[in-house]
């Protein structure tokens, strides 16, 4: 029994370490000061703020109620692409768009999320908090034609304003303990107003 405990232990710990950034998003907060390396930047339409690291651009498209927010290390491309960045979407009143509610099309979306042929699921989790339902996913993504990615979805559903949050944060993969150290803090500090 005793030589079980540590690595239950251990295994406990790992599985908080994991669900860290799943749980750790901010609702109707005031914004405090950013992190050094960091400004605050406001995402309007999608009534939320996400940090944005120093030298780093901001993209913001789509239309009033389904807007998209595009947070890169580099420029943006005339077609959306980006190599390391995080983009969020934001759908409100997603039963009205989706014929589903934000919960229901969130999980439907995450259930596929890591599983495609070129892809391979390295940390899964959900959480309910509240009104809010969390389905995170780290995978890695390596088609034949491309060079390996690591990506992190995010898809937050609010069951009571019907609002789905989709974030994604991305890097090729030999730059991902790098480019995490920041995509960490992005989705850790992210901050929503869940009245909306």
């Amino acid at each position: 029994m005793f030589r079980t405990l540590p690595n239950l232990l251990l295994a406990f710990g790992l599985a908080l370490l994991l669900l860290k950034p799943a749980a750790a998003q901010r609702y109707n907060v005031p914004l405090a000061a950013p992190p050094a390396g960091f400004a605050w930047q406001a995402l309007p339409d999608g009534k939320a703020a996400a940090l944005l690291p120093a030298g780093w651009y901001y993209r913001a498209e789509g239309r009033k109620g389904a807007p998209t927010y595009y947070l890169t290390q580099e420029p943006i491309g005339e077609s959306g692409e980006f190599v390391t960045g995080l983009s969020l979407q934001v759908v409100r009143k997603a039963t009205a768009h989706t014929k589903r509610p934000a919960p229901e099309y969130a999980e439907l979306l995450m259930l596929r999320m890591g599983f495609g042929r070129s892809q391979q699921v390295l940390e899964k989790a959900t959480a309910v908090e509240g009104p809010w339902h969390k389905w995170t996913v780290r995978y890695r993504d390596a088609p034949p034609d491309a060079d390996p990615r690591t990506v992190y979805q995010l898809a937050l559903a609010n069951a009571k304003t019907d609002t789905l949050y989709l974030l994604t944060f991305e890097s090729p993969e030999n730059d991902w303990p790098e480019a995490w150290k920041l995509g960490e803090v992005m989705v850790r500090e992210l901050v929503l107003d869940s009245r909306q």
